[in-house]
């Protein structure tokens, strides 16, 4: 049986941040939860064309545009979702 997982899961897969992102997040004051919101409620935001493993997603808030980036993991036969950016901009 499987240990449960301490992130929050997007498409059945969980989130796991990498330094750089944890940083933006810590910055942004957010958490993982609210990138999964993001993931699962946002729009597709790629200005330009993506590897097919990777999900780029926004949501407008207060005049300002939060953006997420995954990339999606094949590990030692498990998958997950590696947070590479989180990143706040003026309105669009």
């Amino acid at each position: 049986m499987e240990e449960p997982s301490v992130y929050p899961h997007y498409q059945d897969r969980p989130i796991i941040p990498s330094h750089m992102s944890q940083r933006e997040m810590d910055s942004l004051r957010m958490d993982l939860w609210k990138v999964k919101e993001i993931l699962e409620g946002g729009y597709d935001c790629s200005v330009s064309r993506r590897k097919p493993n990777i999900i780029e997603k926004c949501i407008r808030k207060k005049g300002k545009e939060i953006r997420v980036v995954v990339a999606l993991i094949e590990w030692e036969n498990k998958s997950f979702w590696r947070l590479i950016h989180v990143g706040k901009t003026g309105k669009h």
